[in-house]
């Protein structure tokens, strides 16, 4: 019986883990789209603002992360 109870405890602990990682990676799908939809409109404001159309590749640091087709990329500024 001892082990049922440990059993129980175990199954619960790791459905409550299942369901906040279900959470947070439905949560980081929305910010990556978010991402692609903000990148897209600094593209076609680019030429409004007087920006130029291809930055430099220079300044910028790519890291991919465990998701297929989700890459995080920082750009450098030195002041």
């Amino acid at each position: 019986m001892r082990e049922n109870v440990h059993k129980d405890v175990y199954r619960f602990a790791y459905d409550e883990a299942s369901s906040e990682l279900r959470k947070i990676l439905k949560s980081f799908e929305q910010l990556c789209a978010q991402k692609n939809r903000v990148e897209k409109l600094m593209e076609v404001l680019k030429p409004e603002l007087g920006m130029p159309e291809q930055a430099n590749s220079d300044n910028h640091v790519k890291r991919t992360t465990h998701l297929p087709y989700c890459t995080v990329v920082t750009r450098l500024t030195v002041l």
